[in-house]
């Protein structure tokens, strides 16, 4: 064993492509650490080459989902049709394996757990070369399956549905644990007293506006059209804007009336669990969060790939509202706004207890550290 004999080394790594990776993979690190017996590192694939690289990949990403979404359309159905990018794939993953291999060396993990494709296929490399009895999952952070996800050094799958599979052929089998959320969303909550206390009365139709940190929610747009919507009974906005301190300087220049902006709030699960609605972009995490808590859900004018997926199946099976113009919007947060504060109760319970996955992160360690033992028994 890597460490001891009643310790095992579990090694999470994602990518900041969006920051659903991250947040999936910090959930399963505070899962994996209330077992006493596990030490946890937390990485990421832009670890393995030098910060400067990193930045104008990210840079890259964000430019193209924002100006040329088109482009990004075309390659995401490009990679996940066939075989024909798997060489492009392999060959930047093989690279990446080199880069990775001394931290790999050096934590010595009994199992590896990657919340994004570009780690998974880092280690898919890895463990061919260097490791061939390594354990390795791979959890599913979306509401679909993409063709880069397909790797035969893989062990299992974890992932949000039944209907969410790899291809048969490859062998590997499918786990159904939910996408991994913070231990926050399933944590004992008196939403009435935390609605008080940042200043909602119980009546009042909370709008949480989020995920507009990167530029790609016009948020200015969604806030400006909600306030002039003068007949939405009760209404008030909660607009998060992350670590996009010029967007939340920008939102507070504007003095929008009932609009309270917030920049990174540490207290965010509690933000959620207090709102009434989330308006938003269509991440698998950001998904998983709100379905955990039964909140109506808008998704605002999907972008292109998985995020066309995703609400895709968000509104065909959970109930979610999909809107492409302010007006939209508007409309969807009237009709739900028009709803008495028992009825939205009710189905809110109803939604979460259909839909909700809030201890998926301990399902996802829980399985890991049984097959570990198994492993280690034999």
């Amino acid at each position: 064993m890597a460490a001891s004999a009643c310790k095992y080394t579990i090694l999470l790594l994602s990518a900041p492509l969006g920051s659903g990776h991250k947040m999936a993979a910090e959930a399963l690190e505070e899962a994996f650490k209330k077992h006493g017996n596990v030490k946890v590192v937390n990485g990421s694939a832009f670890d393995f080459f030098p910060k400067w690289l990193g930045n104008i990949i990210l840079g890259g990403y964000i430019g193209i989902l924002k100006h040329i979404p088109k482009l990004y359309d075309i390659a995401y159905h490009w990679s996940n049709t066939g075989n024909n990018s798997f060489w492009l794939r392999d060959f930047l993953n093989l690279l990446l394996s080199y880069l990775a291999q001394g931290f790999i060396k050096k934590t010595s993990p009994d199992a590896v757990i990657v919340t994004h494709p570009t780690p998974a296929g880092v280690m898919a490399q890895y463990k061919k070369r260097c490791a061939p009895g390594l354990w390795l999952g791979a959890v599913i952070t979306d509401f679909n399956f993409h063709h880069w996800w397909i790797y035969k050094g893989l062990d299992v799958y974890f992932t949000a549905d039944e209907s969410i599979q790899p291809p048969p052929e490859l062998g590997i089998p499918a786990v159904v644990t939910g996408i991994p959320v913070r231990s926050a969303f399933s944590a004992p909550f008196e939403r009435e007293k935390w609605r008080s206390r940042l200043g909602y009365a119980a009546d009042d139709t909370l709008c949480l506006v989020m995920g507009g940190g990167d530029g790609l929610l016009p948020m200015p747009e969604l806030l400006r059209a909600l306030t002039e919507c003068r007949d939405i009974k009760g209404l008030k906005i909660a607009a998060v804007t992350g670590h996009n301190r010029n967007l939340a300087e920008k939102l507070k220049k504007m003095a929008l009336p009932g609009v309270m902006v917030l920049d990174f709030i540490a207290e965010l699960p509690q933000l959620l669990r207090s709102a009434d609605i989330v308006i938003s972009k269509a991440g698998g995490l950001t998904a998983a969060e709100t379905l955990a808590i039964g909140t109506e859900f808008i998704l605002y004018d999907p972008l292109p790939g998985q995020e066309v997926r995703n609400a895709g199946y968000l509104c065909e099976k959970c109930e979610a509202k999909i809107a492409a113009t302010p007006q939209e919007v508007c409309g969807f947060v009237k009709k739900y706004a028009e709803l008495g504060t028992e009825e939205k109760n009710s189905l809110r319970r109803r939604r979460r207890a259909a839909y909700g996955k809030p201890y998926a992160a301990d399902a996802v360690a829980d399985f890991v550290l049984k097959t570990l033992d198994g492993l280690d028994h034999n």
